[in-house]
Order: C-alpha cells, then sequence, then structure tokens
C-alpha cells in the first residue's frame, strides 16, 4: 500500500479475520443506507421545490423537465449507495468462500493425489497384463519354415493401413 493511502490510525491487516470483516462491512452497510436515505430525503424536497417553480410563460410540463436535469443527480447517488450496499455483502461472501476454499485445498489434493496413484497401480498392473496375453496369443514362429519377409510395407499408422487396403 502506497504512504498516500495509509492512514496511521486504522489497522486494515486485522480485515483478514472473517468476524472483523463481517462487522466493518455491516457497518459500511449500515453507513451506505444512511447515504442512501438522506439523498432520498433530500431528492424529495428538491423535487417539491423545483417542480412548483414556475416561470410565465411556462407549459404544464416545463417546469418537471427543468427539475430533472438537477434530480437526475440525486437519483444517481441513491441508486450508488444502494450498490455500494449490495457491494459490500457480495465482497464479505466472496471473502468467506474464498477462505473456506483455501481451508479444503490441503484435503482436495491429497485426495487428488490417492486417486491418481491407484490410477497409475492400475494403469501398470493393466499393462503388464496386455504384455502378458500379447505373448501368449502371438502365434510361434515354425522352426521348420523360414520366414517370408511382407511385400507390403509395415503400416505405421492408422492412415496406412486404409491405403493398403486401397491398393495405393
Amino acid at each position: 500500500m502506497t504512504e498516500i493511502n495509509r492512514r496511521p490510525d486504522v489497522d486494515y491487516a486485522r480485515l483478514l479475520d472473517l468476524d472483523v470483516l463481517t462487522a466493518w462491512t455491516m457497518d459500511r452497510q449500515r453507513v451506505h443506507h444512511q447515504d442512501a436515505a438522506a439523498y432520498e430525503e433530500i431528492l424529495a424536497l428538491f423535487q417539491s421545490a423545483l417542480r412548483s417553480e414556475v416561470v410565465d410563460g411556462d407549459g404544464r410540463l416545463s417546469a418537471p423537465m427543468r427539475a430533472r436535469k438537477v434530480e437526475k443527480h440525486l437519483r444517481a447517488a441513491v441508486k450508488a449507495a444502494r450498490k455500494q450496499e449490495v457491494v459490500m455483502e457480495r465482497f464479505r461472501l466472496a471473502v468467506a468462500a474464498h477462505q473456506a476454499h483455501v481451508k479444503a485445498l490441503p484435503a482436495q489434493r491429497e485426495a487428488k493425489q490417492t486417486r491418481k496413484a491407484g490410477r497409475r497401480a492400475v494403469a501398470a498392473h493393466t499393462a503388464k497384463s496386455l504384455h502378458k496375453s500379447a505373448a501368449a496369443f502371438a502365434p510361434a514362429p515354425a522352426e521348420d519354415t523360414p520366414a517370408v519377409p511382407s511385400t507390403a510395407p509395415a503400416a505405421r499408422g492408422i492412415n496406412d493401413l486404409f491405403n493398403q487396403r486401397r491398393g495405393a
């Protein structure tokens, strides 16, 4: 944190504790709620005052249209304060979820390692079994007849097998 943003009277490191953070966010929500209520009161005051200003030659909706140019800024302030209430709650929930996730990580990683070890053992056993089966099923070369080399080249992949069948 830069020195310009650091306040010597506030220790924000305490907020890493979820109980302290909960109290702090609830306080922030209360403040934002009070701000929104104050903005709404001011908005009502300005609406009644500005909409009742009638100038000679005004049409029926002239004063309310002029008032809207001022009211929109107060409405934006009310909306921002309400949004901040929601944001503080989401922040608290996100921190709680993060802490729960971090706390559960060692157990998840250990479970993953045991699953991997089990799969590796099964894979090693299967590979050994397949080698034995392949050796058992392979025809034994006849000793009295010499092996005749094949005229077709050995297939290196699945595409080579298809090409041999087509006569290419």
